[in-house]
Parts: structure tokens; sequence; C-alpha cells
């Protein structure tokens, strides 16, 4: 709840982009097969692994990111949810060129990532249902999203712009 609260707003404000760390090369839609690792150290979560089609991962500011904090036998019980700055050290975002040519879409690499234990999504262990309740709103938040940052960048242009160049309109 504090994460959310001190978060939240700030996605809907557009202040910021987030992306969700789901899918995987050779999982597909597979939650249960995932392989990027958090390994527990202290207070804090140190991520190894890597995710593939996440949406605006080059442009957002956190990830929601399905980690395996079980054995791949506990399946869906050994998935933790973890809430991650993307400035973090060892994260690399490669994006994927679509074949229309834009990078909606990109690879993210994850290098011994430390994340604090307190950006843990639910309990450990509970990513699974921390995922399954995030979908249903999945489309919905993202066009929401959407529209709070064009909103912003709108907000931001025309602070920018010189004086009297907007002409006698009232903005």
């Amino acid at each position: 709840p504090a994460v959310a609260a001190e978060m939240v707003p700030r996605l809907l404000r557009g202040d910021e982009t987030w992306c969700q760390g789901f899918s995987e090369p050779d999982t597909g839609s597979n939650l249960a097969a995932l392989a990027c690792r958090a390994v527990r150290d202290g207070d804090t979560w140190r991520v190894t692994g890597q995710k593939v089609w996440t949406s605006l991962a080059q442009h957002a500011q956190r990830c929601v990111l399905l980690v395996r904090t079980g054995t791949v036998e506990d399946a869906h019980r050994g998935i933790t949810a973890l809430f991650v700055d993307m400035d973090s050290p060892g994260i690399v975002v490669r994006p994927i060129e679509t074949i229309h040519g834009r990078e909606e879409f990109s690879e993210v690499f994850f290098d011994d990532v430390v994340v604090p234990v307190d950006r843990t999504l639910g309990a450990e262990g509970s990513g699974w249902t921390v995922a399954m309740e995030l979908l249903p709103f999945e489309r919905s938040t993202a066009l929401w999203h959407r529209g709070a940052h064009l909103h912003q960048r709108l907000d931001h242009l025309l602070a920018a712009a010189p004086a009297g160049a907007l002409g006698e309109a009232e903005v």
C-alpha cells in the first residue's frame, strides 16, 4: 500500500511511464516457466535474467517485474512481483523495431540488479496473483496512461514556447 500510495499518482498524472516485465524468450505467455531470477540478499533482491516484448520499456521509469524466487517446480507459487526503477545499474534496454519501423517493444536485460525488498508487490511467491490482478486492467490503464502522458507533454511544450509564439489564442 505504501508503494502504491507513492507511485500510482505519478502514473495517473502522466509523470511516469511504466512497463510490465512479464514475457521471456522461449516461454511465450507461460508465466509458470519464468527464468528471470531474484535472489534475496538481506534487505534487497538481486535480479538476473531477460524479458522480451516489453512495451515502451525504453521510455519507462518503472517496471512491474515478475521474477522466479522459488524453484521451477513451484510453478506459479515460485513467482514474485517487484517494482523496479528502470534507471537501476545493470539494466540494459534494447528496443525492437517492428515491421512498420516503430520501436514499441524492447528486450530488457537484468544483470545483478539490486531492488529493495520494500519494492516487493504483495508477498514473496504471490507474483502470479499480482499479475492476475493487473492483467484485466492492462488495456484500460494503458489508454489512460497514454492520454495522461500526452497531456503532460503538451503542457511542457506550451510552457517552453517563447512569449507570443502561440499568437493571440488563449491556452
